[in-house]
């Protein structure tokens, strides 16, 4: 059991890194941040972007770096993200930011790094660090160790498909979600009555068929709902989590499923390890 609680807690950490802003975030907030976004007619995206909002970045980065850069040369909206579960809400922009490196040796020498606001708060961050010996900017360890843990989206048929969904389709979502909440408490049952039977059956087909050591399936739970709108990708999904019931073991195990509302297909990267006698989610390289 000791691998099926440090998953969970891997889960948890993932969770928090951006729940920068609290749980007390509303969901008219993700509504009202997505209604800025627009479409062309070509299914282009053009972000509602503060151009004062340049100079805040601008001191941001000096603040952090400004022993290594000498000017920043531009400032590119790259996302908006959300993620709604039962205990935390976030939402955050993130921009990719080309600066002009100090050195007396070279004219022109420039790097590329992230940088993220929470839009309630219009906290900056980025999770890059200065790496003296590349001369250039990294990843740090910690967002590294996060971002491995993470789902890959592609192997589950999420990022990057051909069948994206509109703007409006992602805010009828938040509109669902809206009706199922109480007291600040999502009650997705409530909110989704009307294709909870239909959704619950794709993923009780699909965790069958695909895990032959299950015996039947205990319980399926809600988990979260995540947004990605940028300039060349669009896509949201909902996270469950499954209780099941094992062939020849007495308590229950779980597993993370992932729903894609726009092509209304189910998928889990979660494989069954005969060594730990768990579910788990393989870990990415770094």
């Amino acid at each position: 059991m000791k691998q099926k609680t440090l998953t969970i807690c891997l889960f948890f950490v993932s969770t928090l890194i951006f729940s920068q802003e609290g749980e007390n975030i509303s969901i008219e907030s993700f509504i009202y941040n997505t209604e800025l976004i627009k479409n062309t007619d070509k299914g282009e995206i053009i972000p509602q972007f503060d151009k004062t909002f340049n100079e805040k970045i601008k001191f941001y980065l000096f603040e952090q770096f400004g022993n290594y850069i000498e000017t920043v040369e531009n400032i590119i909206w790259q996302s908006y993200q959300t993620k709604t579960n039962q205990l935390s809400k976030y939402h955050y922009i993130s921009y990719i930011v080309r600066v002009k490196i100090k050195n007396e040796n070279v004219n022109n020498e420039y790097r590329y790094l992230e940088v993220i606001q929470y839009p309630s708060t219009d906290k900056l961050q980025t999770n890059y660090i200065w790496n003296a010996q590349k001369r250039d900017f990294e990843l740090s360890k910690k967002e590294n160790e996060r971002l491995s843990y993470l789902p890959d989206l592609n192997q589950i048929s999420i990022q990057g498909q051909k069948e994206k969904p509109t703007v409006e389709e992602i805010l009828n979502e938040y509109k669902d979600i809206i009706k199922g909440i109480r007291n600040n408490l999502i009650y997705f049952k409530q909110s989704k009555k009307n294709q909870l039977k239909t959704i619950n059956n794709l993923i009780s087909d699909f965790v069958l068929d695909n895990y032959p050591n299950i015996d039947f399936i205990m319980n399926i739970s809600f988990d979260s709902y995540y947004t990605f709108i940028g300039a060349y990708d669009r896509y949201h999904y909902f996270t469950f989590i499954v209780q099941l019931k094992l062939k020849n073991y007495k308590f229950p195990f779980f597993m993370e499923v992932f729903y894609n509302p726009k092509t209304n297909r189910v998928n889990s990267d979660f494989e069954w390890d005969n060594n730990i006698k768990d579910f788990y989610r393989p870990i990415k390289s770094k």
